[in-house]
């Protein structure tokens, strides 16, 4: 992925934490590649804040089923 995307996915991963008032997680690694992931295959080309909140959204709920 373009580095500057994934800045941008990183950053708004970390608003999304500070939005819901909790710190930066142990796993940030793993949740931000998951979610890199998750943009890459299910957003446009030219995607938006809404879409990495969907995709924590969806990182949540994978860990809520196990």
């Amino acid at each position: 992925m373009d580095p500057i995307k994934k800045d941008f996915i990183e950053s708004t991963l970390k608003e999304i934490y500070r939005t819901i008032g909790i710190d930066q997680p142990i796993n940030h690694d793993s949740i931000l590649e998951f979610i890199i992931e998750d943009v890459e295959s299910a957003a446009d080309e030219d995607f938006h804040d809404g879409d990495i909140a969907i995709a924590f959204r969806r990182y949540l709920e994978k860990d809520a089923e196990s």
